[in-house]
């Protein structure tokens, strides 16, 4: 469901969500509930087939999808911060409760 990608000190450099639970366009939604993020109005909309940018306490992200799951990395390659690890928090308070209920009437409607 979620993939954490962290560096040698431990921090948080990418995440990745699987596409069987959200799209670039949901997790977009999902992130322009949290105070503090401001996405870039470079011609992206929640349809954008390229990443998206936006600001988290003064770091820049983007979300993509390079391999069909939903990536949410630092826009300077390699960069691992300890906000990163904020950021996947209120997301998956956000989100979780959302894909449990979901797998859930998976599971009902096919047993």
């Amino acid at each position: 469901m979620v993939s954490e990608f962290r560096d040698a000190a431990g921090r948080l450099g990418a995440v990745e969500f699987s596409r069987d639970f959200t799209t670039t366009g949901a997790m977009r939604n999902a992130l322009s509930q949290i105070p503090g993020v401001a996405f870039e109005l470079h011609g992206d909309s929640p349809q954008s087939l390229g990443p998206m940018r936006f600001k988290f306490k003064d770091r820049l992200y983007e979300i993509s999808a390079p391999y069909k799951d939903v990536r949410i990395a630092a826009v300077e390659r390699g960069a691992a911060y300890r906000e990163t690890d904020d950021l996947l928090r209120l997301l998956a308070e956000r989100l979780l409760p959302k894909w449990r209920n979901r797998a859930q009437a998976r599971f009902y409607r096919n047993g």
